[in-house]
C-alpha cells in the first residue's frame, strides 16, 4: 500500500523537492496548447532566454535539459564545441551552465532565429560564444532556403538565399574539437563527407541524420564514414507511434537517427 501511494504521489515529491522538475514543469506549463509561432521568453537555468515558436520551445528544452541529449563529460574546463543547427541556443546555454569557461561556435541557417540567437547570448552576456547567421555546407557561396520558424527549414529548396559556410574550411583552422553537433535538416551526407579529412581532430559527434522519403536513403554510407575515420557509434532511432503506419516522421523525412560518435 505505501508502495501505490508512493507512485500516486510520485510527481508531486518530485516537485516539491526537485528544482530542475519545477523548472520543466513551468516550461511545459507555459508552452503547451500555444499556436504555431507563438513567441515566448522564460528564465531557463538563470539565463534569460526567448524563443520563436513555443512548441519548438518546449521540445528543444525537453530533449537539452530533461533528457539531456547533449551531456558530455569533456574531463576538462574549456571544451571547444561547435554547434551546426544551433537554432535558439538552448543546448549553449546546458553547456554554459555545466562548463562556464567551454568555447561555443554556432551556426545557424534561418536568419530570424539567427537573430534571436545572438540576442539571446547578448542579453545574458555570454562569453566565448560566436554565433554565426549561415548555413553549414561543403563550399562557401550561398544556398536556397526554406524556413519554417521552428526546427525544420533546410537548405537546397525555399524562396530565400543564405550565406553557406564551408565546415571543412572552419575545422582546418582547429588543432581540437572537443565536440561536433550537427543539424542540419538533410545535409549532412554531403558536409561529412566533405570533412572526412579534418575529422581526426574530432573527438566527439553527434549529428541527427534524415532520410528524405524521396531519396535512397544513405545511413550506410554515412556510418562508413565514421568508421573509416576512427569512431564508435551508437544509435537512438526517433520513430513515430505506429511507424508501419505513419511513414513521413516530419518535413519530407521518413526517418530520423542521432548518431553518437565518440573516437576509438
Amino acid at each position: 500500500m505505501f508502495q501505490l501511494f508512493r507512485e500516486i504521489f510520485k510527481p508531486a515529491i518530485a516537485y516539491l523537492s526537485d528544482r530542475d522538475f519545477r523548472e520543466y514543469i513551468k516550461v511545459k506549463t507555459h508552452c503547451r496548447g500555444k499556436q504555431k509561432g507563438t513567441a515566448i521568453e522564460m528564465n531557463i537555468a538563470g539565463f534569460e532566454i526567448s524563443g520563436n515558436d513555443a512548441a519548438s520551445f518546449l521540445y528543444q528544452y525537453e530533449e537539452i535539459f530533461v533528457n539531456r541529449s547533449v551531456e558530455t563529460d569533456f574531463q576538462k574546463n574549456d571544451p571547444l564545441i561547435y554547434c551546426c543547427g544551433a537554432n535558439i541556443g538552448l543546448e549553449i546555454f546546458f553547456f554554459k551552465k555545466q562548463y562556464p569557461e567551454c568555447k561555443i561556435r554556432a551556426f545557424e541557417a534561418d536568419p530570424k532565429i539567427a537573430q534571436i540567437l545572438c540576442d539571446n547570448i547578448s542579453r545574458n552576456n555570454i562569453r566565448n560564444v560566436e554565433a554565426i547567421s549561415a548555413a553549414i555546407w561543403k563550399e562557401n557561396g550561398s544556398i536556397s532556403f526554406q524556413a519554417d520558424g521552428a526546427l525544420g527549414g533546410k537548405t537546397g529548396s525555399g524562396n530565400i538565399s543564405v550565406p553557406t559556410i564551408r565546415l571543412s574550411d572552419e575545422l582546418k583552422k582547429e588543432s581540437k574539437i572537443d565536440l561536433l553537433i550537427m543539424d542540419i535538416e538533410g545535409a549532412e551526407m554531403e558536409v561529412l563527407s566533405d570533412c572526412k579529412e579534418q575529422l581526426s581532430k574530432v573527438e566527439k559527434l553527434l549529428v541527427e541524420w534524415h532520410g528524405s522519403a524521396n531519396d535512397n536513403q544513405n545511413l550506410s554510407e554515412f556510418l562508413l564514414v565514421l568508421k573509416e575515420t576512427g569512431f564508435r557509434y551508437r544509435l537512438h532511432n526517433k520513430l513515430p507511434k505506429a511507424p508501419f503506419s505513419n511513414g513521413i516522421i516530419e518535413n519530407g523525412f521518413d526517418a530520423m537517427v542521432e548518431i553518437y560518435a565518440s573516437r576509438q
